[in-house]
């Protein structure tokens, strides 16, 4: 039975609120990744963080940092993202470095200057297009912990290679293209 059937007259405010577009936060999900993606991302994943404990046992260092797997998360999942691509994996890593080896050198220590110089370091990889969220992780956790710069910077440079590199070879078993751009 309809509205005019039942004797209910539709008001204008009715006809509107059942042609509203639902919220903009009101969206369905995204759908789920292929299996296959699910897959590859998975185990390219768990190889890629499995050479940096390698390397770091060959060389008695920790080469497995929390930024650097938050870099293998989204280059293995979203390689085609330009965050994925080496020139922002390699350089939002090394300018957040340069960044906070600046500021410490400037004097400034601890949680208020890792927040200063996190949001430096995100601003100057804007401007330089080598924008790469991990490394804002980078930024904080050596404002923090203050480490030693001739080692921690090569060990940084070479553990965001590895995992250019890894998926590189990934991409190239399964036939996909990694990096859309190199630089």
């Amino acid at each position: 039975m309809t509205h005019s059937q039942s004797g209910i007259r539709e008001t204008d405010d009715d006809a509107r609120s059942a042609k509203k577009p639902r919220a903009r936060w009101w969206r369905v999900a995204e759908p789920r990744p292929p299996r296959r993606t699910v897959a590859s991302a998975a185990v390219t994943t768990s190889v890629a963080l499995t050479v940096l404990v390698a390397v770091g046992t060959f060389t008695h260092q920790t080469v497995l940092i929390p930024p650097l797997a938050a870099t293998t998360a989204i280059v293995t999942a979203t390689p085609a993202s330009p965050l994925a691509q080496p020139r922002h994996v390699l350089g939002g890593h090394l300018l957040s470095c340069l960044v906070c080896f600046a500021v410490l050198a400037l004097g400034w220590h601890g949680p208020w200057a890792a927040a200063l110089a996190c949001g430096a370091a995100c601003g100057l990889g804007l401007v330089c297009k080598v924008a790469h969220p991990p490394a804002m992780a980078t930024a904080v956790m050596i404002m923090l912990t203050e480490p030693q710069a001739t080692r921690f910077v090569p060990l940084l440079a070479a553990g965001a290679a590895l995992l250019v590199l890894v998926q590189l070879v990934s991409s190239r078993v399964q036939r996909e293209v990694y990096p859309t751009a190199w630089w």
